[in-house]
């Protein structure tokens, strides 16, 4: 008989909306075939639907995300503790897990963010926790680069905060993964007894078909969550240094961001071919007529399954030198990185004029992520690592 597993997810899973979700997706799935799992998941009354893999038992933990709650959480992790953290803590979902674990303890209780790392701490199973990001840095990173002050002392004031969260989930937890080997060397600084699982992020090379042919129209396309601050700071940078230089370049060219919770300055703003299109189920379509992918990070952690996702398509990538990090991209060839706003306006105009250029850096960006970033092998070596540890 299989062992049991539950898993704390902050927000539903989903195949295809956005990167967290993704991962939290096909990390479930991994674990499927080796356990019984059980999800626990943070779930927002009116917010977006989960697409669960078959197999896990999901339970719903409503839960107040919005406005009134982020303000309450800045608000405290201002006089102390980790903003992100006080996000996600709920005594509901903890008391969930202790009725369900006074059942039958769980050989696991995996966080699939580290947002839930104490919840799976506190349950008094095993715990096991996943970094999507080593969120420290992205907030040092937001405290150098956010366009408004009040946001660049706000995310120094967290950084040594969420630090310190992490710090202790690293030495309590029984087990931690990461996404890359630069967090994971980041990680194991903070305790020398850890040895961090890397299990890279992933791409379904089924549910996304490489399209060979480059794209007639010009339209620049972007897909992440906007209610995260690096990327919204990534598209405000994009608007106000770099659009202006592309339209100039690409007088045709239109650009599309797909993602939920833009920030109110972003949608009030009117700019020619720029358009927000909000939350969307399947950015599959969006990718059918994508001419270049855009990931225009200034701050941020961890790496970009849009990236994965726009290489399986067919779709180039312009990136800054941040949204390419931790990705084994060649750039040049699989990847256009540029770090000015003149260089990625550059980059992009380029692209858009030659097909052959983006025909070439297609095709070398899809062989890559079919040989090393495929979720399948991910994932199952993700399950053989907590299967092997849990019966140890």
């Amino acid at each position: 008989m299989k062992p049991p597993l539950s898993a704390l997810l902050p927000r539903p899973a989903h195949a295809s909306r956005d990167g967290g979700a993704i991962r939290m997706h096909h990390l479930l799935a991994a674990l499927v075939p080796a356990f019984r799992v059980r999800a626990f998941v943070l779930s927002a009354a009116g917010g977006a639907s989960g697409e669960f893999p078959s197999g896990v038992d999901v339970v719903e933990i409503p839960h107040r995300a919005g406005p009134w709650r982020r303000a309450a959480a800045a608000g405290a992790g201002i006089l102390g503790g980790a903003y992100p953290e006080r996000i996600y803590r709920s005594s509901a979902l903890e008391e969930a897990l202790a009725r369900a674990a006074a059942t039958e303890r769980p050989a696991w209780v995996v966080a699939l963010s580290y947002h839930l790392g104490i919840a799976a701490l506190r349950s008094g199973a095993p715990a096991w926790i996943d970094f999507q990001n080593l969120d420290s840095e992205i907030w040092r990173r937001l405290g150098e680069t956010a366009s408004r002050a009040a946001v660049r002392a706000f995310a120094r004031n967290q950084s040594p905060r969420v630090e310190a969260l992490e710090r202790r989930l690293v030495r309590e937890a029984g087990g931690i993964s990461c996404v890359s080997m630069r967090d994971a060397r980041a990680l194991e600084a903070f305790s020398p007894r850890t040895a961090p699982l890397t299990v890279p992020n992933g791409v379904d090379l089924s549910r996304f078909a490489f399209r060979a042919e480059p794209a007639a129209e010009e339209l620049l396309f972007f897909a992440g969550d906007l209610s995260w601050p690096p990327n919204a700071e990534g598209i405000r940078w994009f608007r106000d240094r770099v659009w202006a230089l592309v339209r100039s370049r690409r007088p045709e060219a239109r650009a599309e961001i797909l993602g939920r919770g833009a920030p109110r300055d972003l949608l009030a703003r009117r700019d020619e071919g720029l358009r927000f299109l909000g939350e969307g189920e399947d950015a599959r379509e969006h990718w059918k007529h994508a001419s270049v992918a855009f990931v225009p990070l200034l701050a941020g952690g961890g790496t970009r399954l849009k990236i994965l996702e726009a290489a399986a398509c067919g779709v180039p990538v312009v990136s800054t030198p941040v949204g390419a990090e931790g990705l084994d991209l060649v750039p040049g060839s699989e990847i256009a990185v540029a770090e000015t706003p003149e260089a990625f306006a550059d980059a992009i105009a380029s692209l858009l004029s030659q097909p052959d250029a983006r025909r070439r850096q297609a095709a070398a960006a899809r062989r890559r992520v079919e040989s090393r970033y495929d979720w399948t092998p991910i994932g199952e070596a993700f399950a053989r690592e907590l299967l092997r540890r849990s019966a140890r």
